[in-house]
C-alpha cells in the first residue's frame, strides 16, 4: 500500500490557473511558479513554497509541527504538462514514486502553523498526549465502524498523564488507547519499541503464543523474526505442491521469497504472493523499480503457467505493500476494462481529492479458472489486489475474510519525535462497496491456517481447490492399503498395540485394533492407559460442574486451599479457576524442579519429592511447589521471574492443571475419579473408562484407562455440539487450532491422541502402548498420526459422496 511520505527531493509540479489558461511565455522555474500555501486536504499536511525553498508542516487542531525545509529545488524541478482540472492544484512526485501527491491552494497557513511546536525529546507528556489524540480525532476515518468512542478514550486516559511520567509509561497509555481499534495500520514507534494492533487471526495468535512461551522462559521472542520463521515454513509447504522441475521463486532460490510459482503434477498453476512491494533485487530500489520488476516477473509467470488448467493464487499471508504492484499483477488477469477501486480520505478534517484506478484489457490475460486464497492476514495492498481480482468472472475466492485494513497508512510525527500511523482513506470497489474492518468475504469459507497444517505439510485451502478440480494430491487409499501402511509403521516404530476409531458426520465409520502379538488380539474395545489425556476430562468435569452451578470459575480459589500460594512479588489480584484453565495464573513449570519431582511412567502420573522415589499426594506436591517454605519452591516457578505478571500471558502449566484439579476436588470434597465418572463418563456412556487407583492416597489421580470406542463417544459429542453451533463441552486443556482441536497425551509407555476437525466434521482416536524415543520410532509415530488423519478425511469425503 502506498504510504504518505515526506517531502520529495525532486518536484514535478503543475499549476493550473483558475482560468484554465497557461502563459506559454512564463519563464519562471517550476518552483517559482508553485510559490504559495498548499494543503493536502484531510491528510494534515501543508506546504509553504517560496521562490527558493519549501517548508513542510504536519498539523491538527491542537498544534502544528514543522517537519522539513528544502531549498534550491528549482535546479532539479521539471515541468509535467498533464492537465488535472480547472481548479488551482499542485501535483508532486518523489523521484521513483509511482503515484503523485495532490495539493490544493490555501490563502494562508493553518493558524497553528504560524507558531509551530518544537520537536524535542523533552516535550511534555501532556503535550504529546493531546497532539496524539487530536491527530486521530481529526484524521482517523473509522471510529464508528470499529465501535470506538474516541472522546471516551480521552476521558479515560487523559487523567493518567503526568509530565513526570516515563517514556515507557506514556507509550503504554497511548498503545492502550488505540488497541481497541484493532487496525493493523495503527502503529506507534519510539526508538525503544514498536506497537501495532490488529484483529485476532490464527497465525498471529500462534506467533504470539510462541513469543509468550519464549518470554516466560527468559528467551528471545522477537515477533518479526518469529513471523519470518513461519513464512519460511509456509513457503516450504507451498513448494511441496509444486513439481520440482517447474518451481521458481522471486528472488531465485530463496527460502523466504516474495513470490513462488510453478505447476502441480496434475497441471494446476500455483502462484504465491507474500507481499506487494519487494520485487526488485536491488536493496535500494525505489517504487518504480519494484513495479518494473513485478511486471517482468508476471510476464514469466504467465508464460510458465499459460497452459495450466487452472491457477491457485495464494495471498493468505500477504503483508501488503504498494497498490501499483497489486494492480500490475491483477492486470495479467484482466480480460476486460474494469474499475479497480475508488479511494478518498474522509474524516473530521474534511474530504480529500478522490482517486480512481482502472485496469485495462490485457490481450494475453490468463482466463482459465483462478482460485484466490485469502485469510484474515491478507491485508492492505493485498486486499486491494483481492478487490480488483474480484471483478473478473474467472476468479473464485477461497479461504477466510481478509483483514479489513485497506486504507493507506497516514504517518505523523509526535512532538517528541516518535512516529505514528493511522487509517484515513475509504476504498470502494466498482459497485461502491467498502470493506474496511469487515474485509472481503470469500466465496468458499475454508480455514486458511492451522498449526496442524504445518505438522501435516498440507494446506486445507489448497486441498479444497484441488478436490474441487478433481485433482486431489492425496492418493485414494482403500481400507486394505491403509491397514498395510499401519502394520508397516507399527513394525518400523516398534509399537506393539494400536487402536483407532474414526468419526465422521456423527458416526464412527472405522474402528480397528492392530497388534504384533497374534496371541492377544487387539480391537477398538481393548483398554489402554491414556497417559496425560486425563487433562481434557478434568477440564470437561470443571466445565460441567460450572454449568450446573456447582462451581464459580471467576471466584477466588484461596478460600478452598489449605496452603498459601506465595508469589515472589506482591499480587493483589485473586487467583481464579478461569485463570488456571486458561493458563494465565502466573504459575509455570520449572523444568529444573519438575525433572526431579515428577515421574510419569505412562501407567500413572505419580508425584514424587525431588530426586527421590517417595510418592506424595497432590496437596503435598502443590504445597511444596507453591509455598515459600516448600521443598520445591523456587522463583522460577512463577512467571514474575521473567518479568511477566500473573494474567498477562497464557503459558501451559502442568502444575496449573494439578492445582485446578485440587480446587475441583476441594470444592466438592470428592476425588477426581468420582467427579469425572459422574460429570463425564456416565452421561456419555463411557462404561469402559475409569481410574485405576494407585497405592498412594485417594487424592492422587491414578491411572486413567479407556478404549478407542469409548473415547469416540466423547469426540462425537464435541463434533455434534460444534455442528449445532454450540460451544463444545470445554476447550479447557485442549489445543484449539483454528477449526481444529486436539490433545496429545504421552508417557514413557504410551501415546494417545484425540483429534477433532470441525471444518470437515470428522475426528479420530489413536491409542498406542509405547513411547520409544528413538528417532526412527518418533518418525514412525508422526507418520502414523498423519496416515490416520488422511484416512479420516478420505472416509469422511467418501461417506458424503458414496459414488
Amino acid at each position: 500500500m502506498t504510504l504518505t511520505s515526506g517531502y520529495p527531493t525532486i518536484l514535478i509540479a503543475t499549476i493550473l490557473l483558475i482560468s484554465g489558461c497557461q502563459d506559454n511565455q512564463d519563464h519562471r522555474s517550476d518552483l517559482q511558479r508553485s510559490a504559495g500555501i498548499w494543503q493536502k486536504p484531510a491528510y494534515g499536511e501543508a506546504l509553504n513554497i517560496t521562490m527558493n525553498r519549501v517548508i513542510r508542516y504536519e498539523y491538527n487542531r491542537y498544534g502544528c509541527l514543522q517537519i522539513s525545509e528544502q531549498a534550491h529545488l528549482e535546479q532539479t524541478a521539471q515541468l509535467d504538462s498533464i492537465a488535472l482540472s480547472q481548479a488551482r492544484r499542485l501535483r508532486m512526485e518523489n523521484k521513483g514514486q509511482v503515484y503523485p501527491n495532490y495539493y490544493e491552494q490555501l490563502d494562508a497557513l493553518p493558524s497553528q502553523c504560524n507558531h509551530p511546536l518544537t520537536i524535542s525529546d523533552s516535550s511534555a507528556p501532556s503535550v504529546i498526549f493531546d497532539y496524539f489524540w487530536h491527530a486521530f480525532n481529526d484524521y482517523y476515518a473509522f471510529f464508528s465502524l470499529r465501535d470506538v468512542d474516541w472522546q471516551a478514550q480521552y476521558d479515560l486516559h487523559r487523567p493518567q498523564i503526568t509530565d513526570t511520567m516515563s517514556d515507557d509509561e506514556l507509550f503504554d497509555v497511548l498503545a492502550e488507547m488505540v488497541a481497541p481499534l484493532q487496525d493493523i495500520h495503527v502503529t506507534i514507534s519510539s526508538p525503544q519499541q514498536e506497537f501495532f494492533t490488529s484483529k485476532p487471526t490464527p497465525i498471529l495468535d500462534a506467533i504470539q503464543a510462541d513469543a509468550d512461551q519464549l518470554r516466560t522462559q527468559g528467551r528471545e521472542n522477537d515477533l518479526p523474526s518469529l513471523f519470518a520463521q513461519y513464512q519460511k515454513k509456509l513457503q516450504a509447504i507451498s513448494q511441496h505442491y509444486i513439481a520440482p522441475d517447474t518451481l521458481n521463486t522471486q528472488p531465485q532460490q530463496s527460502d523466504n521469497a516474495t513470490a513462488i510459482w510453478g505447476k502441480t503434477t496434475s497441471n494446476v498453476g500455483i502462484l504465491v504472493l507474500n507481499n506487494m512491494d519487494d520485487y526488485a533485487t536491488l536493496s535500494s530500489a525505489d517504487e518504480q523499480q519494484h513495479l518494473k520488476a513485478a511486471h517482468e516477473m508476471m510476464t514469466r509467470v504467465i508464460a510458465d503457467l499459460k497452459d495450466t488448467e487452472a491457477m491457485i493464487i495464494d495471498v493468505r499471508h500477504n503483508t501488503g505493500g504498494d497498490d501499483a504492484i497489486s494492480l500490475a499483477i491483477a492486470s495479467y488477469f484482466a480480460d476486460r476494462d474494469v474499475l479497480a477501486f475508488n479511494k478518498q480520505a474522509i474524516n473530521q478534517a474534511g474530504r480529500g481529492i478522490p482517486m480512481r484506478q482502472k485496469l485495462t484489457t490485457n490481450p494475453f490475460a490468463y482466463t482459465q479458472p483462478v482460485y484466490l486464497l485469502t485469510s484474515q492476514l491478507t491485508v492492505s495492498a493485498a486486499e486491494v489486489f483481492t478487490m480488483a481480482m474480484d471483478q473478473f468472472k474467472q476468479v473464485t475466492k477461497v479461504g477466510e475474510e481478509t483483514a479489513g485494513a485497506l486504507s493507506d497508512a497516514l504517518r505523523f510525527t509526535l512532538p517528541n519525535g516518535w512516529r505514528i500511523s493511522l487509517s484515513n482513506e475509504v476504498y470502494r470497489n466498482a459497485q461502491g462497496d467498502a470493506f474496511e474492518h469487515i474485509g472481503l468475504i470469500p466465496d468458499h469459507q475454508v480455514p486458511a491456517f492451522s498449526r496442524h497444517d504445518l505438522e501435516a505439510q498440507r494446506f486445507e485451502t489448497y486441498d479444497f481447490v484441488l478436490n474441487k478440480l478433481q485433482k486431489s494430491p492425496n492418493n485414494v487409499m482403500d481400507i486394505q492399503g491403509f491397514e498395510n501402511q499401519v502394520f508397516a509403521l507399527q513394525s518400523q516404530g516398534n509399537i506393539p498395540n494400536i487402536a483407532v476409531n474414526i468419526i465422521a458426520h456423527g458416526q464412527s465409520i472405522y474402528s480397528q485394533g492392530f497388534t504384533t502379538n497374534n496371541q492377544q488380539p487387539i480391537d477398538a474395545d481393548t483398554p489402554f492407559y491414556l497417559a496425560s489425556l486425563d487433562e481434557i476430562f478434568i477440564g470437561a468435569t470443571i466445565a460441567t460442574a460450572s454449568l450446573e452451578k456447582r462451581l464459580d470459575l471467576d471466584e477466588s480459589i484461596y478460600p478452598l486451599l489449605p496452603f498459601s500460594i506465595d508469589y515472589p512479588e506482591e499480587n493483589n489480584s485473586e487467583l481464579t479457576l478461569s485463570q488456571l484453565l486458561k493458563h494465565r495464573s502466573g504459575i509455570i513449570d520449572n523444568p529444573t524442579v519438575l525433572s526431579c519431582s515428577a515421574s510419569d511412567t505412562g501407567q500413572s502420573r505419580q508425584l514424587l519429592l525431588p530426586c527421590t522415589n517417595t510418592p506424595v499426594t497432590r496437596e503435598e506436591f502443590l504445597q511444596a511447589y507453591l509455598t515459600s517454605a516448600g521443598k520445591l519452591y523456587h522463583l522460577k516457578n512463577f512467571s514474575t521471574h521473567y518479568g511477566v505478571t500473573p494474567g498477562e500471558l497464557s503459558t501451559y502449566s502442568h502444575v496449573g492443571v494439578e492445582l485446578a484439579t485440587f480446587v475441583l476436588e476441594q470444592s466438592h470434597q470428592e476425588s477426581i475419579a468420582t467427579l469425572t465418572q459422574r460429570y463425564v463418563f456416565e452421561p456419555l456412556n463411557m462404561h469402559n473408562t475409569y481410574w485405576q487407583p494407585t497405592q498412594k492416597a485417594e487424592s492422587v489421580k491414578g491411572k486413567l484407562v479407556s478404549t478407542a470406542n469409548d473415547l469416540s463417544h466423547y469426540l462425537k459429542m464435541r463434533l455434534a455440539q460444534n455442528e449445532a453451533a454450540q460451544l463444545p463441552m470445554a476447550n479447557y486443556f485442549w489445543r484449539v487450532d483454528n477449526q481444529k482441536s486436539y490433545h496429545r497425551g504421552q508417557g514413557s509407555a504410551s501415546k494417545s491422541l484425540l483429534f477433532a476437525d470441525y471444518y470437515n466434521n470428522t475426528g479420530y482416536v489413536l491409542l498406542t502402548d509405547t513411547n520409544t524415543e528413538s528417532q526412527e520410532a518418533v518418525q514412525a509415530y508422526q507418520d502414523l498420526e498423519q496416515l490416520v488423519f488422511k484416512m479420516a478425511l478420505h472416509l469422511s469425503h467418501r461417506s458424503q459422496n458414496p459414488h
